[in-house]
């Protein structure tokens, strides 16, 4: 409940750390073990001290996260940081703007539009499959990041991007995540660092990048009104002509957005909210589905019995076909790997909020404009919601167990209004990468290999993830 009217407001309890420095070298040295040992400490409530900074709270309990993203809502709002990053984009916006734009962006979301992406998603699964040679170590999360961003331009864009090509804006679509680093996170929001540095240039590269966008989708939209007049002409003449392109009438997010701008009524955006929410997108749409399909494939890399069953069940219902959209519907193992990579290695590792007044959580009081992070992970790994939660074990999901399961002890999109408006799109782009490279490719993790967990906005690791491809 909100926090009118406390008395004798108690904070919530913090786990021992330096009187000078806090909490500070603990946390940047290792985020997600420091918050595994200050959970076991302190509870499922508790704050973070650091040094020139306010402390931030965290909450690592699915009723605690329920109150901040259904309801107590209004009392939780977007972090300064994710403006930053943002702008007044979808992530970022708030109350009136933000149902504007999702309103706006909805229709491009919807399970008939989604359907439609299908084999422009194979296509660029496909294109990207034939730079793979068998034998050859890649870094499957670098890859999966190339891969994401070009079906997101595929099929919400309309522009190609081919493998190799467009690395100053692949990178600058990477360097936003810079702004999250921890050893930034951290500190004071006006030292500069270098990777809030690289982030500024990223974020201008992209600025540079959706103007040309936005630019180019224009000038097509003037060139297809022209034909339409001249289509139009002939036909007025009596002669016979040929349709329009199917690709003409493609409903994609520069299109949404263009009408969006133009229209006449109090639902207008802004052409800075148009920049905005095609920097979210450009973001949003490839990041979090990338990590998605890195950690699964470590994860099928390393359980050679899982990885079987996998191929198995491909083999039996595509036998060596392109997948379609019905085919993903017979793929229940595929669908239930998926669901347990979400689980151990969820892409939004930790939603940030800032309260927008003084709440009250468990008894434990919260001041008005302090960030609380609702941490995903640690209920995701949670032994009271999951037997063994470290261990990576799909079938969990099978005899009805999510029926079970408390409604925000499983959220790898969020929850509430807020929820992930792209869920949808991720889900059967990653079945659909599944299903493509699983057929062609099996992955190996090499002995003695190693990897550290490095949480920014997105879970991601320092260094990649090495695999060995090995040809089916």
């Amino acid at each position: 409940m909100q926090g009118v009217g406390i008395v004798n407001p108690q904070l919530p309890p913090s786990p021992s750390g330096h009187p000078v420095i806090k909490h500070a070298l603990q946390f940047a040295r290792d985020p997600l073990g420091f918050l595994e040992t200050a959970t076991s400490e302190c509870g499922d409530v508790y704050r973070i001290k650091l040094p020139g900074v306010d402390d931030v709270f965290v909450l690592a309990h699915p009723e605690y996260l329920h109150q901040a993203l259904v309801t107590d809502i209004d009392a939780f709002g977007k972090t300064e940081d994710f403006r930053r990053a943002f702008g007044s984009g979808l992530l970022s916006a708030e109350d009136q703007q933000w149902r504007r734009q999702r309103e706006t962006l909805q229709p491009l979301f919807f399970y008939e539009q989604i359907q439609g992406y299908t084999d422009e998603m194979v296509a660029c699964t496909e294109q990207r499959l034939a730079t793979w040679e068998e034998g050859e170590t890649r870094d499957i999360e670098a890859e999966m990041r190339d891969l994401t961003l070009e079906v997101l331009f595929a099929t919400l864009f309309g522009r190609e991007m081919k493998p190799g090509e467009d690395k100053e804006l692949r990178e600058a679509a990477d360097g936003l995540n810079d702004w999250f680093v921890p050893t930034s996170w951290i500190l004071p929001r006006w030292l500069p660092t270098p990777a809030r540095r690289s982030f500024n240039q990223s974020a201008m590269r992209l600025g540079q990048e959706v103007r040309s966008l936005l630019e180019e989708d224009g000038k097509h939209a003037q060139r297809q009104a022209t034909d339409t007049g001249l289509l139009n002409d002939v036909r007025e003449g009596g002669q016979q002509s040929q349709p329009l392109s199917a690709n003409s009438g493609t409903h994609d997010l520069l299109t949404q957005l263009q009408q969006a701008r133009d229209t006449d009524d109090n639902e207008q955006l802004s052409t800075q909210e148009i920049e905005d929410q095609l920097v979210t997108m450009v973001f949003a749409g490839h990041e979090t589905t990338a990590a998605a399909l890195a950690f699964t494939w470590y994860l099928l890399a390393t359980h050679s019995d899982i990885r079987e069953a996998f191929h198995e069940e491909l083999d039996t219902v595509l036998d060596g076909a392109s997948p379609s959209y019905e085919d993903l519907l017979d793929l229940p193992f595929t669908d239930r790997i998926l669901t347990e990579a979400l689980r151990l290695y969820p892409p939004v590792h930790t939603i940030p909020r800032q309260t927008e007044a003084d709440v009250d959580v468990n008894g434990f009081h919260i001041p008005e404009n302090r960030e609380v992070h609702l941490s995903v992970i640690h209920v995701h790994r949670d032994e009271r919601f999951y037997d063994d939660p470290l261990t990576f074990s799909p079938d969990r999901w099978m005899d009805g167990f999510e029926e079970e399961l408390h409604d925000f002890a499983y959220v790898p999109f969020g929850g509430g209004r807020r929820a992930c408006i792209g869920r949808k799109f991720a889900l059967l782009e990653a079945k659909i990468v599944l299903a493509t490279v699983g057929q062609r490719f099996q992955f190996r993790w090499e002995a003695g290999n190693a990897f550290s967990l490095d949480p920014r906005v997105t879970l991601r690791t320092e260094d990649g993830i090495p695999l060995r491809l090995g040809s089916r």
